[in-house]
């Protein structure tokens, strides 16, 4: 292969793992960043100087194009969510053979625009309408098979659980609409519509694929874990890891496969959340781009494999990556929750969680005296913390989250008295 440049449009969160395994196959990663920028939480993980060339997208596709297409590219791919669309146009006119189809780019990062297209290609999905001010949805609400529902409101373009919203009985859906509407998303971007969705109820999975050639190849599935935590109704609780073969698995990978079909996926990584509901599959949202908040190093060491690594085989030439995995250790994440908000008084309390056996790493990103916010979103737990258990046997992987939630609820948050206090980065 003579080209041997990767651009990586957005390298932030696990994005960040593209460039080492990049250039230790000998490619030279590129980066290129898109404006606006997205929350300081993504952006704060950018590594310089893990490329030879840093770029801003803020000069337009055009400039972009003149400046990498001498360079010899063999593929471009987004780091998170934020730089899907600009990878999506740089991929058509800069490496067209892997370009995902460029007449449903729009269904890829918009949430509305997506269901729309699973639901064309003739796939289940939970009844859905797209707005760009309240009075579009009344029709919506009042449907027979929407009305008195539970309604989950969201932007049409963000991450992380932002700005999801849970309006109970299809009460409280008009102002939760308005709110969200002309605020800037975790993503940079102002919401300028929002998604109203019948509420899925049932098992959340996620199932991460890399897809090459047009085929669609599993590296490995997860179950969540979500709680309510006060108004919050989706916070992160755990991720676990779960064997190719365990219940429901192959029909949630049979969904995922059509329903990246259906949104034009010729190539890269997708992280697909879907929900297991009585009546079988329903599709959350597909995220064109590997999984975040170090999800892909944690699927590495579940299967020894992940996203990243697929990529990269690819690019050297290997045609017949296995369609599937092994799962080698069972692997939790574990969130950390701030029931309410104040100041942190006994952040030693997660302390104890290293001495665990299963402990393969602990992430804490608060100290006593900061000043933290109740945990709401997957961005607001990231910002307090969580923790990586693994091992090979099951049963002490589940004793030692037994004991790591034990230790959790030791940590204390006070009412914070004004100007005596730190707040959490």
């Amino acid at each position: 292969m003579t080209n041997r440049v990767v651009v990586i449009v957005d390298p932030y969160s696990s994005g960040v793992l593209y460039a080492p395994a990049l250039r230790r196959a000998g490619f030279s990663p590129v980066a290129v960043r898109s404006a606006p920028f997205p929350a300081t939480q993504f952006t704060s993980t950018f590594r310089p100087d893990d490329f030879d060339r840093c770029l801003l997208g803020d000069t337009g596709l055009d400039s972009l194009v003149r400046q990498l297409a001498p360079l010899g590219v063999a593929a471009v791919v987004p780091g998170s969510e934020s730089g899907v669309t600009l990878a999506d146009r740089l991929t058509a006119r800069l490496t067209p053979a892997t370009a995902n189809l460029p007449s449903l780019a729009h269904c890829r990062n918009h949430k509305g625009h997506m269901t729309a297209a699973v639901a064309a290609a003739g796939l289940p999905v939970t009844p859905t309408v797209c707005v760009h001010e309240p009075d579009q949805a009344t029709d919506f609400v009042e449907r027979g098979d929407v009305a008195g529902h539970d309604l989950v409101i969201k932007p049409a373009t963000s991450v992380s659980t932002d700005g999801v919203t849970l309006a109970p009985a299809s009460r409280g859906w008009r102002p939760a609409v308005r709110k969200l509407l002309g605020r800037t998303n975790a993503t940079g971007v102002r919401n300028e519509e929002v998604v109203l969705q019948r509420r899925l109820t049932g098992t959340e999975y996620v199932v991460n694929t890399f897809t090459a050639e047009g085929r669609h190849l599993v590296s490995d599935v997860c179950r969540y874990t979500k709680v309510t935590n006060g108004d919050s109704f989706a916070v992160y609780q755990d991720v676990e890891f779960l064997p190719m073969d365990a219940p429901h698995v192959p029909d949630l990978i049979a969904y995922v496969r059509r329903a990246l079909d259906a949104l034009g996926f010729r190539f890269g990584a997708a992280h697909t959340e879907v929900m297991l509901t009585a009546e079988g599959p329903r599709l959350i949202e597909v995220n064109s781009r590997i999984a975040g908040s170090g999800m892909a190093a944690a699927a590495e060491l579940a299967t020894g494999d992940n996203a990243v690594r697929r990529l990269v085989r690819h690019l050297l030439g290997e045609r017949d990556q296995p369609d599937g995995f092994t799962l080698r250790r069972t692997v939790k994440v574990a969130m950390f929750i701030a029931e309410r908000s104040g100041v942190v008084t006994n952040v030693e309390a997660y302390q104890s969680i290293l001495a665990l056996p299963t402990c393969r790493g602990l992430h804490l990103n608060v100290s006593n005296g900061d000043r933290i916010q109740a945990t709401s979103d997957l961005l607001s737990s990231l910002r307090l913390g969580w923790a990586l258990l693994a091992d090979r046997d099951p049963a002490r992987v589940a004793r030692d989250y037994a004991s790591l939630r034990s230790y959790a609820k030791g940590m204390r948050i006070a009412p914070a008295a004004v100007g005596h206090e730190r707040r959490a980065a």
